[in-house]
């Protein structure tokens, strides 16, 4: 037989014990039944006190604890007041109505505490908290002054009698409207704890679920015969209707300490003071609970401080501490193995230092030759697209005489040919990172080819809205076949308007005949309206050219 079933039993026996005084103490004989009595009361006490001490012993620190112990307080004070009130208040009417009054102050704490014990079971030890357990305080608490206040309001006692003479016996008042109102809120809170403890014995087992079934139901059960037939008739009553709520409340709580939804306290002394590892938990004072064969040295400050980071009291020993609930762990480890390696660390880096600033140097210079390799990329990129420009203005310039008519024309052509390779190298040092989202850059190099374009006796304009959101590909394409165009049709430009349109550019011109449109890479549409001819390019990305 293990230790907690031979508890069990012991508590079982004492309890019956209590019972059977109780029956012995109900005949004439007033010395027997003094003795009894006493008999009676002091194993409840005794009981109730050996509970509340191993509840202490058994489980470790935390709110379930603490309202389970409390719950265990009242339910002593619940027996004290009715020892109180039969047995020891005789001739004062004041001091036997109040007592009647005290009486409910445990019987308003008791279920809100059970309730609250409850709720803490349920949430566990994940530290959620949707809804503080403690307000089922302050309803108890209201209640019980409320009873206390009797005198002052009658609405739980109404007596028929002086206020003088009243003892609150049978027949000399009536219930009044809040007396319901102290049942309802009994009720209330027993529901409310006993919902999310089923739930959180489900978790548990399917076992867990039917013992707690079968102790409610066998404490309403006997709440129910008490009322029924021993009330009325006054016979064979082993236990009054208190002992019944405590006990059976007490079961309950009993079954949750054993089927450990609490967390469990049993033998963490023996098991930590056989750990070889150095290991020191204290409570919330810093005052040591639990310690392992091998101590924790270190003084109260140093503790403190280890909570906030790690410290060193001897220069290998590092000291880490965390809060747990209701306290604080604390543990030591030697890192003096850690600490020489670590030096080695130093003395390999030390060498490897120079070796990293050589491999910088080396990256450095790699990505200056990649930056310069880069700008010759580009540098490249732009001597091949003027080059064909180039060698047409050497063409247009080689054959003809400065002082004839063929050169200033030739003159006026290798200007705008000048105008185009201009920005043209302008657009190519550009990038799709560097280019803005609304950008003028072509609409600046139409401008500049149509201000050029004068030199060739054609009156040239950009006009119109000047920024657009072309990427740089599209600006390179409409910008080469602007320049194909004009180079094709400047023989017969008179006048000429371009501006820019939102997949595009348009262009109106007045020509002396009508010339082929070049082969362009571009959608283009050409057409003539009152001796004006439009043409518009739309760009090759969804552009429109219509």
């Amino acid at each position: 037989m293990n230790k907690q079933t031979r508890n069990t039993l012991i508590f079982i026996c004492f309890l019956l014990l209590a019972g059977a005084a109780n029956l012995l103490s109900r005949t004439d004989i007033l010395a027997r039944d003094n003795l009894f009595s006493c008999i009676n009361c002091f194993v409840y006490i005794g009981l109730l006190l050996f509970w509340i001490q191993s509840v202490f012993i058994r489980l470790l620190p935390s709110s379930a604890r603490t309202h389970m112990v409390s719950a265990g307080i009242a339910m002593l004070l619940y027996m004290l007041l009715r020892i109180f009130k039969y047995r020891m208040v005789i001739d004062s009417v004041l001091m036997e109505r109040y007592a009647v009054y005290a009486y409910w102050i445990p019987q308003m704490f008791i279920p809100a505490l059970f309730a609250m014990v409850c709720i803490c079971i349920y949430r566990g030890d994940s530290g959620k908290q949707k809804i503080n357990e403690k307000l089922f305080l302050v309803p108890a608490a209201a209640l019980s002054l409320l009873a206390m206040t009797n005198d002052l309001h009658k609405l739980i006692y109404v007596p028929s009698v002086e206020l003088s003479s009243f003892k609150v016996e049978s027949g000399t008042y009536t219930y009044g409207p809040c007396l319901y109102l102290l049942y309802v809120w009994m009720a209330i809170a027993v529901v409310a704890g006993l919902v999310p403890l089923t739930l959180r014995m489900g978790r548990k087992s399917i076992k867990a679920i039917l013992i707690l079934a079968g102790l409610v139901c066998l404490w309403a059960g006997l709440v129910f015969v008490y009322f029924a037939a021993l009330n009325k008739s006054g016979g064979f009553r082993m236990f009054n209707i208190p002992e019944i709520h405590i006990f059976g409340m007490l079961s309950i709580f009993e079954a949750c300490v054993r089927y450990r939804l609490i967390p469990h306290n049993e033998n963490h002394t023996g098991f930590f003071s056989q750990l070889t590892v150095p290991v020191l938990i204290t409570d919330r004072f810093f005052t040591p609970v639990y310690h392992t064969a091998i101590p924790v040295t270190a003084d109260r400050a140093m503790l403190q401080a280890s909570l906030e980071k790690p410290v060193y009291p001897d220069g290998d020993i590092r000291l880490s501490g965390i809060p747990v609930r209701a306290g604080y762990a604390f543990w030591t480890s030697d890192e003096k193995e850690i600490h020489q390696k670590r030096r080695n660390l130093d003395s390999a880096n030390e060498v490897l230092s120079e070796e990293n600033k050589l491999i910088e140097a080396e990256n450095r210079l790699k990505e200056e030759k990649a930056h310069l390799d880069a700008q010759n990329l580009v540098y490249d990129r732009i001597a091949q697209a003027l080059y064909p420009k180039q060698k047409r203005i050497e063409e247009l310039l080689r054959d003809v005489r400065p002082d004839t008519e063929e050169f200033r024309k030739a003159l006026g052509v290798c200007c705008v040919l000048n105008a185009w390779s201009k920005r043209k190298s302008n657009l190519l040092l550009l990038s799709e990172e560097t280019l803005p989202v609304r950008n003028r850059e072509l609409f600046l190099a139409l401008q500049e080819s149509a201000r050029f374009l004068k030199c060739c006796d054609v009156a040239a304009a950009a006009v119109g809205e000047e920024y657009s959101d072309l990427s740089l590909t599209d600006i390179h394409e409409l910008y080469d076949a602007f320049e194909t165009i004009i180079e094709a049709w400047l023989p017969a430009l008179r006048t000429m308007t371009v501006s820019l349109t939102a997949d595009g550019i348009r262009m109106a011109m007045d020509v002396r005949n009508s010339p082929a449109l070049p082969e362009i890479s571009l959608p283009a549409e050409c057409k003539s309206s009152e001796g004006i001819t439009y043409l518009t390019i739309g760009r090759r990305t969804g552009g429109d050219a219509s």
